[in-house]
């Protein structure tokens, strides 16, 4: 069974220590490294030319593997990555893949109103069928940042590696050092409120 561990990343934590073995299937024989990144905006402003500055940074994950998984981990991730391009591609796939009901339901109606474009909803389907791979094969998935914290969520397919990983990063797994802020102090939650009273104060000075 899967198991989600949130993790500190910190400078005065130490740099987290990975189990000696593979993370799906435990091999400890020769091991091979495979590296998936997570990345973040932590901020975007407008700036004195017009357009916008978006600050951004991206943290590497190394983890040991036997060479089948490791290899398999590497591309299940690069699909799953969340960069803004990927999750454009992603977007494009599920819209492509939405197509599919026409294509099945009245195919020869739909392939001549769109020609060669009916191959779109294929493509989608296969995208998602990719998307779905990578989901259930990623032994080691770096899924997101804290939008508030200077902590990210790995998801370990292999629950007993995920216990050897906490026992091997206790601080930086510790409850101390990963547990959710309370609604009140996420600066996410606020924005959003002080965004919303303000399109509230336009359109009540829209109506006179």
């Amino acid at each position: 069974m899967s198991q989600i561990v949130r993790v500190a990343i910190q400078e005065d934590i130490p740099p987290l220590v990975w189990p000696q073995c593979c993370p799906k299937c435990g091999a400890t024989g020769k091991l091979y490294k495979t590296t998936s990144r997570l990345g973040r905006v932590k901020s975007v402003r407008p700036n004195l030319l017009g357009g916008m500055t978006v600050k951004s940074d991206v943290l590497y994950l190394t983890f040991p593997g036997c060479e089948k998984h490791a290899s398999e981990t590497d591309l299940a991730n690069i699909i799953l990555d969340k960069s803004p391009l990927m999750r454009l591609l992603h977007m494009m796939i599920f819209m492509a893949a939405l197509f599919t009901l026409p294509l099945i339901t009245r195919p020869k109606a739909f392939i001549a109103d769109v020609g060669w474009y009916a191959l779109l909803p294929l493509i989608g389907v296969l995208g998602v069928a990719g998307i779905v791979w990578a989901r259930r094969v990623s032994s080691v998935w770096p899924m997101r940042f804290d939008p508030d914290m200077d902590v990210i969520s790995i998801r370990f397919l292999d629950e007993d590696y995920a216990v050897k990983f906490r026992l091997a990063n206790r601080k930086a797994t510790s409850n101390d050092m990963t547990d959710a802020l309370p609604w009140y102090q996420r600066g996410l939650i606020w924005k959003v409120l002080v965004i919303a009273v303000f399109i509230a104060f336009l359109a009540k000075l829209a109506g006179g």
